[in-house]
């Protein structure tokens, strides 16, 4: 280091401008008390949830009362299903048989033999008549004419229980069509019933989904006006940040000014700088301007009457003593910066540090 050269310090700084700074602790605080430990919760108070409408109330009800309303007409449809697959038994045909068959066969039977008295009577008129009665000849007519009528009712009994029951036959097979039509019928019914139980549930359920929905609109507004209030301080400070965010980035200054004095400098380095001085040249040549120099006090004189005095450069906290360049012109000089400097080797005065 050299006495004679110019030191100039340079400081930097980076500072925001005024306004930003501000307020940037403006959002500082507002975001420090939006996530303050002590802030409460606030749940939110109203429905969330849509309940059922009156109508998916009653499409419920309708569709457990749908569940077994088919159910009779089924069972119905199968036991129709069942008695017309099943073979006709007698049973069945007798029951349809007329009462009065064996009414009109035992007409039938009794006109016959009524006839049969008649056709006797005249043979026996005839055989008298002539003196066969009696006779072997009037009898063999007459077992042949009894063989007759007993076989004329036989067939006469046969014929008329045979058409009695294809008759009745005839209408078992009918009642067996009837009963297989009729489980058709029902189960159609039974069908309808569903389809149309099914409709109207449907019905029911979007006329009660229309209205859930509206109404589970109305509730998810509200909770979203919710969370947007509670959120707005939030998006207030995110905002500002952002704006903030854009504005100019802090300002670097750089700052220059000729330093308290090269001497000052120094010699506030302690011994080391006062030995690294007087490697350089001893202290011949020292900035001793009392401009550089505070807390100054005058301790005493020099043999050759030269103020002696304590003082400490600016800028530093260590105590010296020497003389005051102005007083001691003969051993001054003025350096470039414009600081005079002292030739100790000319005074009587020693230069040294105290503390």
């Amino acid at each position: 280091m050299c006495f004679g050269s110019k030191i100039v310090e340079t400081s930097t700084r980076q500072q925001l401008p005024e306004f930003i700074e501000k307020e940037a602790e403006r959002i500082t605080g507002l975001s420090r008390a939006l996530t303050d430990q002590g802030r409460q919760y606030v749940p939110y108070g109203g429905e969330r949830l849509a309940p059922l409408t009156t109508e998916q109330q009653l499409a419920r009800q309708a569709s457990i009362q749908q569940a077994g309303a088919f159910g009779p007409d089924l069972q119905r449809s199968r036991q129709f299903a069942m008695g017309a697959a099943a073979p006709i038994t007698a049973q069945e045909i007798q029951q349809f048989q007329s009462p009065y068959t064996q009414a009109v066969l035992q007409t039938t039977l009794d006109e016959l033999d009524r006839r049969q008295q008649i056709a006797d009577q005249r043979l026996s008129d005839q055989a008298v008549r002539s003196g066969a009665f009696g006779g072997a000849r009037f009898g063999v007519q007459e077992a042949e004419s009894q063989r007759n009528l007993r076989d004329v009712q036989a067939r006469t009994a046969a014929d008329i229980n045979q058409r009695a029951f294809q008759q009745a036959l005839g209408q078992a097979q009918a009642q067996r069509q009837r009963e297989s039509q009729a489980a058709g019928q029902f189960g159609n019914i039974a069908g309808q019933q569903m389809q149309l139980g099914s409709a109207g549930i449907q019905g029911l359920l979007q006329s009660g989904q229309l209205g859930q929905t509206q109404a589970q609109a109305g509730r998810d507004i509200a909770f979203e006006d919710f969370q947007r209030q509670q959120n707005f301080p939030f998006e207030q400070a995110r905002f500002a940040a952002g704006i903030l965010g854009g504005m100019p980035q802090p300002v670097t200054t750089f700052t220059q000014q000729p330093t308290a004095g090269t001497g000052q400098r120094l010699l506030g380095l302690g011994i080391a700088g006062i030995g690294a001085a007087g490697q350089a040249g001893g202290f011949g040549n020292l900035f001793s301007d009392i401009r550089l120099k505070d807390n100054v006090k005058l301790v005493g004189k020099s043999p050759s009457n030269i103020n002696i005095y304590t003082f400490n450069y600016k800028g530093s906290d260590d105590t010296y003593q020497g003389v005051m360049a102005q007083e001691v012109p003969w051993a001054s000089s003025l350096h470039d910066n414009g600081y005079l400097m002292v030739d100790y080797s000319k005074t009587d005065v020693e230069f040294r540090r105290l503390a």
